[in-house]
């Protein structure tokens, strides 16, 4: 489903993505860990085309990717770790608005509209302004905005930020269902609680380079040694590599 070979990005002269490769299946959810600055939330705007990218290859559902290629960016959706909102529509009107842009059918997004606002537990601000919402009302408002056009690919950037713990919890069950469904995940998140019960496979990125990547049985099978928790081998993992460079 996606396909990146030898992704660079540079700010100012200044490395940012160092040759990123990373490939996913239809429906696998993949949590990238990593810390300050290691190049998690560009990756994630290279492939939403909020970036252009300096050199590599981007391939989603085997056509290549540029990110003025309207047809592909429309199986794509992304929540950013700093939500942009129209502040002075409903949340209603918010939903309406985005699903104009993808043109999803009117009769399918009533349905869809319908059901997260009462999933995720906000039905009560749907006629309010944005502006007036929480932050974790906003970060609802945005994840429901994004599933609602069912991409082919989705991108999250520290997801469950603001979000309380008992939707929190829905929203993973809702990641789950999603994959199920076909739909290819990238989260990244300082969460590893979050990577470690929803992902498929997990990858840590260090100096804008995947350093290490499988599933959490299989990260864990490499850190013998250690406690055998996520916490101790991403500590360990970056730490290691931090100092061999």
């Amino acid at each position: 489903m996606l396909k990146i070979n030898n992704l660079q990005k540079s700010y100012e002269g200044k490395p940012a993505l160092r040759g990123l490769s990373l490939h996913l299946q239809a429906g696998e959810i993949y949590g990238l860990l990593g810390p300050n600055g290691a190049g998690k939330t560009t990756t994630l705007k290279i492939l939403a085309g909020l970036l252009a990218h300096d050199g590599g290859d981007i391939t989603v559902d085997g056509v290549p990717y540029h990110r003025d290629d309207v047809r592909v960016k429309k199986s794509i959706a992304y929540v950013p770790d700093q939500p942009f909102v129209y502040p002075k529509l409903t949340g209603e009107e918010h939903l309406h608005f985005y699903a104009d842009l993808y043109r999803v059918p009117q009769a399918k997004r009533k349905e869809r509209m319908d059901y997260f606002f009462n999933y995720l537990e906000y039905e009560g601000f749907r006629k309010q302004l944005v502006e007036t919402y929480s932050a974790g009302t906003r970060q609802k408002l945005l994840i429901s905005q994004a599933l609602l056009v069912e991409p082919k690919l989705f991108l999250l950037d520290e997801p469950l930020t603001s979000i309380d713990p008992l939707v929190a919890r829905k929203f993973k069950w809702l990641l789950t269902e999603t994959a199920a469904g076909g739909t290819t995940i990238i989260f990244a998140t300082h969460i590893l609680s979050l990577a470690q019960e929803v992902s498929h496979r997990i990858g840590i990125i260090v100096n804008g380079t995947i350093i290490t990547q499988g599933s959490l049985n299989d990260l864990l099978r490499l850190s013998a040694g250690q406690s055998g928790n996520l916490d101790d081998l991403y500590y360990h993992t970056v730490v290691n590599y931090e100092s061999t460079v």
